[in-house]
């Protein structure tokens, strides 16, 4: 063998390439620590985008549970996107039960006070019983936010310790160019699994197991004998932890159902196929049947961009063995029925291919709190998977 088949070490000597503890996986003493080292320091994209809150009053709830918090995204009357918690600061009692919506304020359900759309105490039931009540002291607590390139981040910190520009890092150069202004939502995913967040986000990183793992959904995309496990042409891995992973799709025979879809617009599957068209801020130029780029903002979202679409990803932390999935995916406004149907199955192939992955990582998680094996071994093509262990155990010291 030479550098050719392991090209990877050669660029990122200092990763190494011995077998890697599965401890970080399986150890709840360790997953505390993530959750005060990294996660309460992190940007978390909200997977959800500024077009997503157009007008004065439209919110969306998300609850973050690793952090025990549920947080409001609100667009004030004033246009302004604001980040607010979830707690009435009367009592404490949770204040917005629905998942997004439209209004003209919040009324907690137990007192009836009420909150404007910029977070402001606004009214109180019987306040003339309440002894110096200081209401401009008492509008919902705030929660940093920022966006980059119409996506909305929040941080937990007291004083975020670095921006979400310098977090973005290399991807403000790499990504920031991509026309993501020039889609629209097409749908969610939500999926729990039973395993630890590293663990689930793993087969994400690498593309050594698709030639097994879907063989069911994909099989038509993996009949190339001359690169059967569609070795990565291109992985970046940034100091921070950030990953940048291109996947490519040799030409294949299409399927019935691929040979509509491809004539009608922009599909998952096209890869060498496709891709008439010029994407920047992405890696097409530089790879040999580029199909897509995962793109993964440390520790756990991923934006990531193909031909014509784009799609958004989470594997939020619940416990140290649980874990919940989340997708957003985006396409160019339909025009037409054909468009439709064409972005239809390119759902369907991403939910099936989440699916097989998703069971994958139950049963892996699962066979790693035996405690049967001590560590795992990595191939030069699942570097990715050895640089988040490397950077999740140097931040968790």
């Amino acid at each position: 063998m030479n550098n050719s088949t392991r090209p990877f070490a050669d660029i990122y000597p200092e990763i190494g390439t011995g077998p890697v503890s599965t401890a970080p996986a399986v150890d709840p003493a360790f997953f505390e620590r993530e959750r005060e080292k990294i996660f309460r320091k992190m940007w978390v994209n909200m997977i959800l985008r500024e077009e997503d809150l157009p007008n004065p009053g439209d919110y969306f709830v998300r609850d973050i549970e690793v952090l025990d918090a549920s947080v409001i995204v609100v667009r004030g009357d004033d246009g302004k996107l604001r980040a607010l918690h979830n707690v009435c600061t009367h009592r404490g009692n949770r204040l917005v039960r629905d998942e997004s919506g439209s209004c003209n304020g919040f009324q907690c359900d137990f007192h009836g006070w009420v909150f404007n759309n910029q977070g402001e105490l606004a009214f109180v039931t019987d306040e003339q019983r309440f002894h110096h009540l200081d209401k401009p002291s008492l509008g919902l607590a705030k929660v940093h936010l920022d966006t980059w390139r119409g996506f909305i981040f929040v941080n937990f910190e007291e004083t975020p310790s670095q921006s979400l520009e310098a977090s973005m890092a290399d991807f403000n150069q790499d990504l920031k160019p991509f026309p993501f202004e020039n889609m629209v939502l097409a749908g969610r995913y939500r999926y729990e699994t039973n395993a630890n967040w590293k663990t689930t986000m793993n087969a994400f990183q690498e593309s050594y197991h698709a030639a097994f793992v879907h063989k069911r959904s994909v099989r038509q995309c993996l009949e190339d004998d001359g690169d059967p496990y569609l070795a990565s042409q291109r992985i970046k891995l940034q100091p921070n932890g950030n990953q940048s992973i291109s996947v490519h799709l040799p030409p294949h025979d299409l399927t019935p159902t691929e040979m509509i879809a491809y004539g009608m617009g922009a599909t998952f599957t096209q890869g060498g196929d496709g891709n008439v068209n010029s994407f920047p801020g992405t890696a097409q130029a530089q790879i040999e049947n580029w199909a897509f780029d995962l793109n993964i903002m440390f520790p756990f979202s991923r934006i990531n961009v193909g031909a014509g679409w784009y799609y958004v990803d989470a594997f939020w932390p619940v416990a140290h063995d649980r874990t919940v999935y989340e997708l957003a995916f985006y396409f160019p406004m339909p025009t037409s029925a054909g468009a439709m149907i064409s972005q239809e199955y390119s759902k369907i192939v991403l939910r099936d291919l989440s699916r097989e992955d998703l069971f994958t990582n139950e049963v892996t998680h699962n066979a790693l709190r035996s405690g049967a094996i001590k560590s795992i071994q990595l191939s030069d093509q699942e570097i990715a998977v050895r640089h988040q262990y490397e950077k999740v155990t140097e931040f968790c010291r």
